[in-house]
């Protein structure tokens, strides 16, 4: 259809018209073609004077259509096959873009149904370069292997058959650089090749992880498991292996969360069990000896909460809390971590961690890292972020 076709066509059923003139305070309409046109999914914007812009293949008008409604209640996912709006649900920055790609051929229709992480890691390479239509089917007659590599990741078999077997969750923008960082490192692929059944938090999990890897590691994540779960895990595993003096012996067998929370809590209990405080004291002197002089507080005190100001006061506080926090000496000494605490309205022990110089709540746990009350909380949030 030519620009003069288009600036002088009526709306028809295969069109969906948004008036966004009360929006953007100017005369402009947005009509997209719908999914049982010619073309589904090409759209362009006019005015009185006639055509504003006109999107090419992959080029999405910026706005969430899959969401607005016309004049008459009508939206462009009307009329999608519900296995291709399942698709961009995956990752709906994306979605008009996967829509568009879907509408491309019954090859690129497949490919979405059989492996949806490979589909839109295709996706994403044609959109950055940018590709035509014809050139997007072009790499849609490729090998799997083929494909992977042009999506910037080996091209393997192997590979090919781990991606099908991903299970995804709903992706957010960056998200999909980790994923392909996350499969272009052999040693993650080497643990995720051993689980049956593969799901996007896999990944999240590994590349938060890093080190250490250990078989039966993946069965503490499930697709279920949220980014704050990973988070503690990922606490859980440092901490634990913190104490071990490296000693990876001690979660080799762990595969479950429960196993986890059981060997970090023995070891706990042995970290704390120096009996008296004199063996407190000697442990102090020998931390000094290694780090030198205990740091600097980093943020002030207020009335309730305190800083730690020795190594011996570091190793008293997990003693007496009956946690971990007196292992935490080499990363308060690199200037990673501090440790404060609360005194009241109860006791409490609070890690602010270094981040991007920022210094941010890193961990409040009670005794036996029991969960803070809301209100206490609350205190601490304020504090820090004052």
């Amino acid at each position: 259809m030519t620009e003069s076709a288009l600036k002088n066509s009526a709306p028809s059923e295969n069109q969906v018209v948004f008036d966004l003139s009360a929006i953007l305070n100017y005369p402009i309409q947005l009509v997209v073609q719908s999914w049982h046109s010619a073309e589904p999914l090409r759209w362009f914007s006019r005015n009185d004077d006639g055509i504003v812009a006109e999107g090419r293949f992959l080029k999405a008008p910026g706005l969430p259509l899959f969401t607005l409604e016309d004049q008459m209640g009508r939206r462009v996912s009307d009329g999608i096959p519900e296995d291709i709006l399942a698709v961009t649900r995956l990752m709906p920055a994306m979605d008009f873009e996967l829509a568009q790609a879907c509408a491309a051929s019954e090859a690129a229709r497949e490919l979405a149904e059989s492996s949806p992480l490979l589909f839109i890691l295709l996706v994403n390479h044609a959109c950055s370069q940018p590709l035509s239509i014809d050139e997007f089917e072009q790499l849609l007659a490729l090998k799997r292997t083929a494909i992977l590599e042009r999506a910037g990741l080996p091209g393997s078999k192997s590979l090919v058959r781990l991606v099908n077997r991903v299970e995804l969750s709903p992706l957010l923008p960056w998200e999909l650089e980790d994923v392909s960082r996350s499969l272009a490192q052999p040693e993650f692929l080497a643990v995720l090749r051993h689980h049956p059944n593969l799901h996007l938090n896999h990944l999240r999990f590994l590349l938060r992880q890093g080190q250490p890897l250990w078989t039966g590691m993946l069965n503490l994540v499930d697709r279920h498991s949220s980014a704050l779960d990973i988070t503690w895990l990922c606490r859980m595993i440092r901490d634990t292996l913190n104490m071990a003096a490296g000693n990876m012996q001690r979660l080799t067998r762990v595969s479950s969360g429960q196993e986890l929370q059981e060997v970090h809590d023995q070891l706990v209990e042995r970290f704390n069990s120096m009996g008296s405080e004199a063996k407190r004291k000697a442990h102090a002197a020998a931390l000094a000896q290694e780090h030198g002089v205990y740091p600097e507080p980093p943020l002030p005190a207020i009335d309730g909460i305190e800083p730690l100001e020795s190594w011996l006061e570091l190793l008293d506080e997990g003693s007496f809390m009956h946690h971990c926090v007196g292992s935490y000496d080499r990363f308060v000494a690199l200037g990673e971590v501090f440790i404060y605490r609360m005194m009241e309205p109860e006791r409490l022990t609070i890690s602010v961690e270094r981040r991007n110089n920022t210094w941010v709540i890193g961990e409040v746990r009670g005794i036996r890292n029991a969960n803070p009350s809301p209100q206490a909380l609350n205190i601490v949030q304020r504090w820090v972020e004052r």
